[in-house]
């Protein structure tokens, strides 16, 4: 017999998890249908990639921005204080290491964070308190609406034209990070350290729109911190996870949706690759990629040649990202002393911008690059990833998707590139000989959009943050309130506001859907 639900979720990312925790909570019937064989999406953790026993994050590591989501501050679904999600966040946050093996510790403190600045310029660490007193008054604005349904570009931009601080806060939507930066501070090893912070977000720090991420790293990264999730970053998943079961909820993996049931203009179901087909009887809802949601999986005759057009055109992210996960037998040693060792994020990085810039300027020619990744030794806080006394690393660096001469030249060059990774990273340590290496796994961007159907290219974010697709306009206007064109059928993920990283905006996706089911969001979580 055909199996109905009242809500499907179709794709089990951690926004797609919460859609249906929420929904869940309220006593909806639910079901989430993932292909994949466990949960998560880009919040996914698994023992064995590396090496038996050891616990590898197969995308996002650092979880600072759902810090003051109210599904986490105000514990709304009891993920802390019921389903077992437990957090730890180091002292010392990033370390940005140049050449000459010389630091800028961000520290939680910020005091310290401008001592570490002032070795470079007495002006920056001046500047850098300041810019920390001006966004950090900001943040509860800007956190506030991450977690909502966001307002029409045009209404969005309007109300903040209203006072000074939203003045500013406009005049940061609109220019690069390099702008901002540019505007505060005049040494180029802060200059870098703050357009790394910036490029976190997969955006070259030169392109508009930019900027607002530098609003946003700073004050989380003091007043929030950069916390690791016990066991893995998948253990927020599997929290929510818990949480959907628990309120009788289903969830089935190994079960990739194929297309959408759509009949006369309503979604009433998904059909899965088996030919199995799963009816919904009061909403569809999918964290699938904006650019998977076209003729081929809602049906030519289900949208319009304008939303078709407007899916086409949506733009990617500038850069994608190679991944390795490491087993060791014992934690990196940096030749930059004690405290590089004992910062939670590592990245090294260049001393000019002019050498910073020829970075992002080799991803738009489809050139590999090797010498700025960012690591993290994770077991040196969280000794449940690895065997006692063994240690993890996660070693990240950016990377082109479209090679020059072609994304599938991966498969050729992609141990090359990864070796090369791997030796200039061991030019900064005195320990990473292959003695100390257990075993590794490779992830390239060919390597990500095979493993997952939404991350077209390798793109974890699903399309770019370009002010063009971001707030209001995120994917584009016509879809910026979660619906799509077609009845019963809902949009959360990346491809929506707030956008990409784990900021728990399926909170915000929630609220419309639940709008739309006549169930009081506020009665749920209250």
């Amino acid at each position: 017999m055909t199996q109905k639900y009242e809500v499907i979720v179709a794709g089990a990312g951690h926004n797609g998890l919460i859609v249906a925790a929420y929904l869940a909570k309220a006593g909806v019937k639910v079901l989430v249908v993932e292909g994949q064989d466990i949960i998560g999406g880009g919040v996914m953790s698994k023992e064995g990639l590396a090496a038996p026993g050891f616990v590898t994050d197969m995308a996002s590591v650092c979880h600072g921005f759902i810090q003051p989501n109210p599904v986490l501050k105000n514990d709304e679904l009891e993920l802390k204080s019921k389903y077992g999600l437990e957090y730890i966040t180091p002292e010392k946050q990033v370390a940005v290491v140049f050449p000459d093996d010389r630091a800028i510790i961000f520290h939680r403190d910020v005091d310290k964070t401008c001592q570490s600045i002032a070795q470079f310029s007495e002006k920056d660490a001046d500047a850098y308190r300041k810019f920390y007193d001006l966004t950090s008054k900001q943040l509860d604005m800007l956190t506030a609406g991450l977690y909502s349904p966001t307002p029409r570009f045009g209404a969005f931009s309007a109300a903040l034209e209203g006072t000074q601080e939203g003045r500013d806060l406009l005049h940061a939507m609109l220019i690069s990070g390099n702008d901002i930066a540019n505007e505060w501070f005049e040494d180029d090893h802060t200059l870098i350290a703050c357009n790394r912070f910036v490029s976190e977000n997969m955006m070259d720090p030169r392109v508009d729109g930019s900027a607002l991420n530098l609003y946003l790293f700073i004050p989380v990264c003091h007043k929030f911190g950069w916390p690791l999730a016990v066991g893995g970053s998948g253990a927020l998943s599997q929290s929510l996870g818990r949480c959907i079961i628990d309120h009788g909820g289903e969830i089935r993996t190994s079960s990739w949706v194929k297309k959408f049931k759509i009949e006369a203009g309503e979604c009433k179901g998904v059909i899965l690759e088996s030919g199995e087909e799963i009816l919904a009887t009061k909403a569809v809802v999918t964290n699938f990629s904006i650019k998977q949601l076209d003729e081929r999986m809602l049906g030519a005759e289900n949208v319009t040649e304008h939303y078709s057009t407007r899916v086409k055109n949506l733009c990617f992210q500038e850069y994608q990202a190679m991944l390795q996960g490491y087993a060791l037998n014992e934690a990196p040693s940096y030749k930059a002393g004690k405290d590089v060792n004992e910062s939670f994020l590592v990245e090294f990085a260049p001393d000019t911008m002019l050498d910073f810039n020829k970075e992002f300027d080799s991803y738009s020619y489809g050139q590999p690059w090797t010498t700025s990744p960012l690591c993290m030794t994770l077991t040196r806080w969280d000794t449940s990833r690895a065997p006692a006394g063994k240690h993890t690393l996660y070693l990240y660096h950016y990377e082109p998707y479209n090679l020059a001469g072609g994304a599938q030249r991966w498969d050729e060059i992609k141990e090359q590139v990864a070796d090369e990774i791997l030796n200039n990273y061991r030019k900064r340590t005195t320990n990473m000989g292959s003695e100390n290496i257990i075993g590794r796994w490779i992830s390239s961007p060919l390597d990500k959009e095979r493993r997952n159907p939404a991350w077209i290219q390798g793109n974890f974010n699903h399309i770019g943050s370009q002010l063009i697709q971001q707030y209001g306009n995120r994917p584009f206007p016509e879809v910026q309130d979660y619906r799509l064109p077609v009845e019963k059928l809902y949009l959360c993920g990346p491809s929506t506001y707030p956008g990409p990283g784990v900021i728990g905006g399926g909170r915000a996706a929630v609220q419309v859907v639940m709008e739309d089911l006549g169930i009081d969001f506020d009665d749920v979580v209250g």
